[in-house]
């Protein structure tokens, strides 16, 4: 133990030193048993929950509020707000129980779909003789698609503890999607599951159904057939029950506007991180006996500060991953054609519903409830997906460009304000998405190489990296994360 305490402090002083030779602005060291990287889903859940187990714990963000890409816009002098990133939460192990505790009222979901032009946005091109699914015939294949997610739903939720390896991987997991939507004869349900969640991982046909399942799985089936509950803030502004989080993990607990610059992680004597304030340049230590990783393990500026060993590389290395933009957008020749205008590719004609458009694209310009923010003028939703080096100049460009050809090609309008720019109201980075292996990769056993990372250098991680897609999911994998953690104490 004496040996433990001598290194640990010998390794405190050597921050301190390189933090004078840096022209640190603090010389303060907090301590806590647990720091936080990242307050998004994982991240601000892991605090409130470490807080209520009597942990002291200190959450570090980069941005001045919690909840990561849940996107909550108010328009300015408004009191009423819209959600452009997260729409709904499912119903899914305690999640109601939380909002409860948090005094968030609830509402059910009610997105109301605004009549629809089906356009092919790389040629401006109205898509003739576009049939879409009946409403038997789409209820009856997302009835098998669901009965097929069941089968399945042990090995991915909410975790990926029980995953298998090798040829005990069921074969459908690891199909291509289009291949599996042939074989079990369900393309009647895929225009829903690519508008509902399906665009987030690129080309939905070329991936692998296990990719496919983490993002619109049993419980999106389900909601969708009305089996399994889902909600919203009943304020419409999903912020809402993260700015209620915060409250109760306290100010004094979490670092707003905040990023790690240089850290220390040993397999037995806990972390020393040093993190600076964004905007003041303020420079602070903060030593704890565990750390929890809530942000994407990719890219290598992200990473480059935490120091990875061979091991962690050799598992991060392996994933492939896109980058994702959700904006608020407006224009005039939107406005005057008040309808929503979703991108598919003419192939798509007259039901070849595996077809979508290729990376990088927009989804839609999606018309939003503009009573509902207080705005004067019509606002769409788009979601833009590019390769991992995509920028927001990239993604601008992108919907610029798209909009000029609706334009040109008379799907939307012409107005005396047509050569405007378009105006981007909000802008939310997404950052890297879909972060996904190759089928090989998990017959050889990545999910259980990247589970053997957690307690690896007294940390843990957290996040869409380590469970499902959906933020109540993440919240059910923290329950069992953190009482795994909590046992080694």
């Amino acid at each position: 133990m004496l040996f433990s305490k001598l290194r640990l402090i010998g390794i405190v002083n050597l921050f301190a030193k390189t933090a004078i030779c840096e022209g640190s602005h603090s010389s303060a060291v907090l301590k806590a048993d647990v720091a936080i990287i990242g307050g998004g889903a994982g991240g601000a859940h892991a605090a409130l929950r470490l807080k209520d187990m009597g942990k002291s714990i200190v959450l570090i963000e980069q941005e001045d509020i919690l909840g990561g890409n849940i996107d909550s816009y108010t328009a300015p002098g408004s009191d009423k707000s819209m959600d452009f990133g997260v729409f709904s939460f499912i119903d899914y192990g305690g999640a109601a129980a939380l909002f409860q505790r948090l005094n968030v009222s609830t509402a059910p979901p009610a997105r109301v779909r605004a009549p629809t032009k089906y356009v092919d946005f790389t040629t401006g091109a109205l898509i003739p003789g576009y049939t879409a699914p009946t409403r038997e015939s789409y209820k009856a294949a997302m009835e098998k698609y669901l009965s097929i997610c069941e089968k399945y739903e042990h090995m991915l939720v909410p975790g990926f503890w029980n995953f298998p390896t090798g040829d005990a991987i069921p074969e459908d997991l690891l199909m291509r999607f289009s291949d599996f939507v042939k074989k079990h004869g369900i393309e009647d349900a895929v225009p829903q599951i690519y508008a509902t969640t399906g665009f987030g991982i690129g080309r939905q046909a070329d991936e692998l159904t296990l990719s496919v399942m983490l993002t619109f799985g049993a419980q999106l089936a389900r909601s969708l057939l009305g089996q399994q509950g889902g909600f919203i803030a009943a304020s419409h502004r999903n912020q809402d029950v993260y700015d209620a989080m915060a409250r109760e993990i306290g100010s004094t607990s979490i670092m707003y506007e905040t990023r790690v610059v240089r850290s220390v992680r040993t397999p037995d004597q806990g972390v020393l991180l040093t993190v600076k304030h964004l905007r003041t340049g303020t420079e602070t230590t903060i030593q704890a006996d565990k750390l929890i990783m809530a942000i994407r393990p990719v890219g290598e500026e992200a990473m480059s500060v935490f120091d990875l060993d061979p091991q962690e590389k050799d598992v991060f290395s392996k994933y492939e991953y896109l980058h994702g933009w959700a904006t608020l957008v407006r224009h005039p020749s939107l406005t005057a054609g008040n309808t929503s205008v979703d991108n598919l590719p003419e192939a798509v004609a007259p039901s070849n519903y595996l077809e979508t458009p290729r990376v990088p694209y927009l989804d839609k310009f999606e018309l939003q409830d503009n009573t509902a923010g207080g705005l004067e003028t019509s606002v769409f939703r788009t979601l833009v997906i590019g390769t991992k080096d995509f920028s927001y100049a990239d993604a601008k460009e992108l919907l610029q460009t798209s909009l000029d050809r609706l334009i040109e090609h008379g799907i939307l309008p012409s107005t005396s304000a047509e050569k405007e720019p378009l105006e981007v109201v909000a802008v939310s980075d997404h950052g890297p998405v879909h972060l996904h292996v190759s089928a090989e990769e998990h017959r050889d056993g990545f999910y259980q190489k990247l589970y053997a990372l957690q307690g690896h250098r007294s940390t843990w991680w957290t996040g869409a990296a380590f469970s499902a897609h959906f933020q109540t999911i993440i919240w059910e994998f923290n329950e069992v994360l953190l009482r795994q953690m909590l046992k080694e104490n």
